[in-house]
């Protein structure tokens, strides 16, 4: 857990009702920081607020479609309204499709390309000129993934949008440093998020399938996530900044899975069609 205090913080989370999300704002809000949750799932915004005000954090809901450049502005808008400032932005929002390229629709294709990489667009670029504006400097920090640099079947769309988001991350780094305000990316390997998520995680097979390729042979806990996030967001991460960052216990190392001698004193064929 990160110890350093984020108070009066005005931190937005997008994709916060559930999941890694959750695990972010959560951290933030008990850290100290005002916090919105940016979501389109009323109930679990409402549910997850609630939980924070009770325990005494400053947090309200803003139900957002970030794929939509005007409810990005009334999001911000309502941590101005609130709270005259912005500090943190986490664009962490995400939806999942899961087919083969051959099988996907232009529907399905647009749906995950606009809400993780539009969406990264439309919210750093709001968050960004907002930054500009305080002239305080700032932190935008953009949620990527493994599948960013490490591609998967069934998941064209995701692995092109969190790549674009690792270039987007690098691209604003440039140029946002001469306002002190500094973009990262964050990517979890497979996180375990089936207690608060409606989906309830990967499942058991694809769980078991992907250990074997994560030397320390668990999958993360959304906390750990949360914490790389507040560690970029604090004074001691001030001069990190275009960086692309995997918390993966070790996953895009290498192939864990391939062991063996490289060599061997046996001959045999490796042409499928012999």
């Amino acid at each position: 857990m990160h110890t350093q205090s984020f108070e009066n913080t005005v931190v937005i989370v997008t994709g916060a009702a559930s999941g890694i999300g959750r695990a972010i704002i959560t951290a933030f809000v008990r850290a100290g920081a005002k916090g919105i949750i940016a979501d389109l799932d009323k109930e679990w915004s409402h549910t997850v607020a609630e939980k924070l005000k009770a325990e005494g954090g400053d947090v309200i809901v803003s139900l957002t479609d970030i794929s939509q450049p005007d409810q990005v502005d009334i999001m911000l808008d309502s941590a101005l309204d609130t709270w005259g400032h912005l500090d943190v932005f986490i664009n962490n929002a995400g939806v999942g499709v899961h087919k083969e390229v051959v099988e996907l629709t232009d529907a399905d294709w647009d749906h995950q390309i606009n809400v993780q990489l539009r969406g990264s667009f439309l919210c750093s670029r709001a968050a960004a000129r907002q930054m500009i504006t305080q002239n305080q400097g700032g932190r935008i920090i953009n949620i990527g993934s493994t599948a960013a640099v490490n591609a998967r079947t069934e998941a064209a769309p995701h692995c092109v949008s969190k790549a674009g988001i690792v270039m987007l991350t690098k691209v604003m780094a440039l140029e946002l440093g001469k306002h002190n305000i500094t973009v990262n990316c964050v990517s979890p390997g497979l996180t375990n998020v089936s207690t608060v998520s409606r989906g309830g995680g990967a499942t058991r097979e694809y769980i078991d399938t992907f250990l074997n390729m994560v030397p320390l042979n668990r999958l993360a806990h959304p906390e750990e996530i949360a914490n790389m996030v507040m560690f970029l967001s604090s004074k001691e991460a001030e001069f990190i900044t275009g960086q692309h960052i995997q918390v993966d216990g070790g996953y895009s190392a290498g192939k864990l899975a391939i062991r063996g001698p490289h060599h061997s004193t046996e001959t045999y064929s490796i042409n499928p069609h012999e």
